[in-house]
């Protein structure tokens, strides 16, 4: 799917976090062992949709962060962290489950450099929707980048 540019509003999620690399597989190691605990979350806002997020980025690898969006005073389950997703402007791509590390690589490979915007400050994400099935490679999975627009003329 072509990069869109969308304006979303800020969400709070809650889940279980890792620190990881790329590409790891640990990442899908943690979703089973997440999956087991979203009884716990309560009361998730969006239903039978989960997210996947990336933060504190640093050479050293990035926080993964599987989890629900709840409301901003939800509680938080021992052993998860809260989150705020802030509010802002997104590039949003969407690709089957089974292309997903493909799909990141024609993001920052491609379809932004291409586009007339730079990735900006802040986590990205993956929007697991009620439609997905991680039994099905064609599931459809989310992608949000933060974006700014290109600097003009350099």
């Amino acid at each position: 799917m072509p990069l869109q540019i969308i304006d979303r509003p800020a969400i709070t999620v809650v889940g279980l976090q890792i620190r990881t690399m790329p590409m790891s597989p640990d990442i899908p190691a943690l979703w089973p062992r997440f999956v087991a605990r979203i009884p716990e979350i309560t009361p998730a806002t969006e239903a039978k949709t989960t997210y996947g997020v990336m933060h504190n980025q640093s050479d050293a690898g990035f926080d993964y962060l599987a989890c629900v969006a709840v409301e901003p005073s939800a509680a938080v389950p021992a052993g998860m962290t809260k989150l705020t997703l802030p509010a802002g402007r997104y590039a949003l791509f969407s690709f089957p489950f089974s292309k997903l590390g493909e799909g990141f690589g024609d993001i920052f490979e491609r379809q932004l450099p291409a586009s007339d915007h730079v990735q900006a400050a802040g986590p990205l994400f993956e929007r697991y929707g009620p439609n997905f099935c991680p039994d099905e490679p064609a599931s459809p999975v989310e992608v949000f980048v933060p974006v700014a627009p290109k600097a003009k003329g350099g």
